[in-house]
């Protein structure tokens, strides 16, 4: 499957609130940005399989900036993703920001065990995305809200990583003031 072709198979199954028809076994991700938390289920491919999506405002530029927040908003996407699925989801990944260390990478796996993942990976964003979109050679760009995380990868192997402290709402606040609109707009 396309990276194109996995983004909208995964956007139709969360606007549509279903799951595709993809057997198991299962993994998990969750990526807590700073515009919204994603939780996101495929196969043993990479398949989209289900996932579910908040708007949210618990990590601002990459770092958790209200814990049990963001904890409460993993429960229920998980919550709901397990009743789109019929069964139980009890391990998962996520996702950090380039060169995020210490206790705030610790913080995107507490806050997936608190919401009753048990955490097996972390990865940095833009190298999750091309993993998950089979991306071995190429650039991968992730604008977060925050941040825009970016990815050089040749031949399967990661050559360079970043994390640029910029993101979509700086992008939009930009915008805004170039056209003379609300930033809401």
């Amino acid at each position: 499957m396309e990276a194109y072709d996995k983004i909208h198979q995964l956007y139709q199954l969360i606007e549509s609130r279903t799951a595709a028809n993809i057997p198991g076994p299962y993994k998990v991700g969750v990526d807590l940005g700073t515009a919204d938390v994603v939780l996101v289920v495929t196969d043993e491919q990479g398949n989209p399989v289900a996932g579910s999506m908040r708007w949210a405002s618990v990590v601002k530029d990459g770092l958790v900036v209200d814990f049990r927040g963001a904890m409460i908003i993993v429960e229920e996407l998980k919550a709901e993703v397990e009743g789109i699925l019929g069964m139980k989801l009890d391990k998962g990944a996520t996702a950090i920001p380039p060169g995020t260390v210490g206790r705030n990478a610790q913080a995107c796996g507490h806050v997936i065990a608190g919401a009753g993942l048990e955490p097996i990976m972390q990865v940095d964003e833009p190298v999750a995305a091309a993993k998950a979109l089979n991306i071995d050679h190429g650039i991968v760009v992730d604008i977060g809200g925050g941040t825009t995380g970016i990815a050089v990868l040749k031949d399967g192997k990661l050559v360079f990583t970043a994390d640029e402290a910029t993101g979509g709402t700086h992008l939009s606040l930009v915008l805004a003031g170039a056209y003379k609109i609300p930033f809401e707009e």
